[in-house]
């Protein structure tokens, strides 16, 4: 399969757009009231103007382009000591605003090319990934093991690899083999089972989205995973009628409803079948009245936006053809495939919730801390960070936090312990599975 995956070298006319304004530095939201954040974790742990969003990125990609910058330690791990969370590129009103994200990735691309990146801890990761087709060294037999309630129950999960159905539940590695967030996947299988729905799973033979591979600039290794997954998607909507791929991870989500369109073949590999998250199928199903929320549930809880179900969807308009300011100017951005409204309207569902909000939302959201391969590489720091966020809702006077994130789920929760805190994150699919 073709790809067309950036290399430095093909971003340079967008890397020169930036003049170092320090605009991407801080959230802000006009109101009223005016209100301002800090949105760059990097920036607030490490305050060097080099992990300063994205001007101090931008800087090293120049360097790195003319030769002036080569590896050594401390270059790669300025480059490797950000989330890739994309809050310095929803400030920036530059033209090269879009491609932030991907310029900080394709250095780390470039990183691995050379043989110089990823960092050691993250190469862990890679070889996982080779042996193990996950990022957890998990075999794949222990891929299954959160099914066994369901087994246990006379209630078990159809293989799809053997019978039809309509639905693949794509559980992704975290639900799978990290054990403090494999609720995530028993709930939502759970909501599924009660509501009805013709759903399997892949068990076994599912392999990592690749997404992890990709944040870290191992792009030969994304693809390969990217490649099985398509081919095998393109099998299961022939041969067992699959036309929806549900998944309850943000990360698995933005992988292969935008890193996977960038393979020349995604289209015709994924005719006919619908990717959505887990959110967005409960809220459909809520709205026509099949998902009926009757329990309740007297939590006082917030809520934290993903960096993979928020920012990073954000489409871009540009004046391709310089006929409205320039050519390839940038002229706004559309938040049509950002998931904020949809958990926020299903939360305010659930019968004696009370919601409240933190200060730094939706596009302007904080970073869990956990994004961009920092969980591997820099576990202190971002669990730190984590207890931040906490701290932050906490501020609200809520209980809980819930969000629809695997990785934020378990990285929060690290947090929360970090500091003593009794806030727990819960995913928005255990609380809709409580009063089902």
């Amino acid at each position: 399969m073709k790809w067309n995956i950036s290399k430095l070298k093909d971003l340079e006319h967008k890397i020169w757009r930036c003049t170092a304004c320090g605009t991407c530095k801080v959230a802000y939201d006009y109101g009223p009231p005016t209100k301002s954040g800090e949105i760059c974790p990097a920036g607030v742990e490490f305050g060097f103007e080099g992990f300063m969003s994205a001007k101090g990125k931008i800087a090293f990609a120049r360097g790195i382009l003319s030769g002036e910058l080569e590896w050594d330690d401390e270059l790669l791990d300025a480059i490797y000591k950000c989330n890739v969370c994309a809050g310095c590129a929803n400030q920036c009103e530059l033209d090269h605003k879009p491609y932030i994200p991907e310029i900080i990735e394709a250095m780390r691309r470039k990183a691995v090319e050379d043989g110089a990146g990823p960092m050691p801890t993250q190469k862990v990761i890679a070889q996982s990934m080779r042996d193990y087709d996950n990022p957890y060294q998990g075999p794949r037999r222990v891929r299954t093991d959160w099914t066994r309630p369901f087994k246990k129950a006379k209630q078990p999960i159809k293989d799809i690899n053997k019978e039809s159905a309509p639905m693949l539940f794509y559980v992704g590695c975290t639900g799978a083999y990290n054990l403090p967030v494999r609720d995530v996947p028993v709930a939502t299988a759970s909501i599924f089972q009660k509501l009805g729905l013709d759903f399997g799973i892949l068990g076994e033979e599912e392999i990592c989205c690749g997404s992890t591979l990709m944040r870290i600039g191992d792009a030969e290794g994304f693809k390969r995973a990217a490649e099985s997954n398509l081919e095998k998607f393109k099998w299961l909507h022939e041969n067992r009628g699959v036309n929806n791929i549900v998944t309850s991870c943000a990360g698995c989500y933005r992988a292969i409803k935008k890193d996977y369109t960038m393979c020349e073949d995604n289209d015709r590999m994924l005719e006919g079948i619908t990717v959505i998250h887990t959110a967005e199928l409960l809220n459909n199903l809520y709205k026509e009245g099949t998902l009926k929320l009757t329990g309740n549930l007297p939590w006082k809880v917030t809520y934290h936006d993903p960096c993979h179900t928020g920012r990073h969807l954000n489409k871009f308009k540009f004046d391709e053809d310089g006929s409205v300011a320039w050519k390839d100017a940038y002229l706004e951005t559309s938040e049509e495939d950002c998931l904020y409204d949809i958990p926020r309207e299903l939360l305010k569902a659930i019968p004696d919730i009370e919601f409240t909000e933190m200060d730094r939302i939706r596009a302007n959201s904080y970073c869990c801390g956990g994004g961009g391969g920092v969980m591997t590489g820099y576990g202190d720091w971002a669990t730190k960070n984590a207890s931040l966020r906490i701290e932050e809702g906490m501020n609200t006077g809520a209980e809980h936090m819930v969000s629809i994130c695997p990785f934020c789920h378990y990285n929060l929760n690290q947090g929360a312990q970090r500091i003593g805190s009794e806030m727990k994150l819960y995913d928005l699919t255990e609380l809709i599975d409580r009063v089902l």
